[in-house]
């Protein structure tokens, strides 16, 4: 469960955006300032963040430079989809851009901005991440068995659904779409 702590201007904004997230049961709110949160959710020009919170920054206006703690900024429009899987993929400490954002700050974006929901990543498993890792690292189906302990047809099971969620058709575009995300440190 992601713990997430909401920091707005007003309660009543602190409240809508609890409410949007009130029926994902992979997220749970923390009220207190003393609590411990994953990702702190900041919303418009709100006071700061703690300091050792990941942030996702709700705002129509221009967003500050991407710093150390910030990992998304969305619009205020959000919807409750978008704002839990941007809080999710900032958990997993990956950055989660919009279309425009990719296109202005990534190089080769082109392909990003053909796809509508390139900044929403389909969330991998634990053990997903750890079969990607292992293909970036060359390892073959039996390889990657072997050292999880898993059987070949599991294996291949998890490259295939690795490769769905990603959206490439191939080992190798699989993990360069990775690298390019984040999931796989270069």
């Amino acid at each position: 469960m992601t713990r997430v702590r909401i920091i707005g201007d007003s309660r009543t904004q602190e409240r809508a955006v609890a409410d949007l997230l009130a029926q994902d049961e992979r997220i749970e709110i923390v009220d207190s300032p003393a609590a411990f949160s994953d990702v702190c959710v900041v919303i418009g020009h709100a006071r700061r963040a703690p300091v050792e919170s990941l942030v996702v920054l709700l705002s129509d206006h221009a967003a500050p430079s991407f710093d150390a703690q910030l990992r998304a900024w969305l619009p205020l429009n959000v919807s409750a989809e978008e704002l839990a899987t941007a809080i999710l993929a900032a958990a997993q400490d990956l950055t989660v851009l919009t279309r425009e954002q990719a296109q202005r700050r990534l190089p080769d974006s082109a392909r990003l901005a053909a796809d509508e929901n390139a900044y929403i990543p389909e969330e991998l498993t634990q053990r997903e991440r750890q079969v990607l890792r292992m293909m970036a690292d060359g390892l073959a189906n039996k390889e990657i068995a072997g050292k999880l302990g898993i059987s070949d047809h599991t294996a291949k099971f998890h490259v295939a659904q690795i490769l769905a969620k990603l959206g490439a058709a191939t080992r190798t575009e699989a993990v360069t779409i990775a690298i390019r995300r984040g999931l796989v440190p270069i």
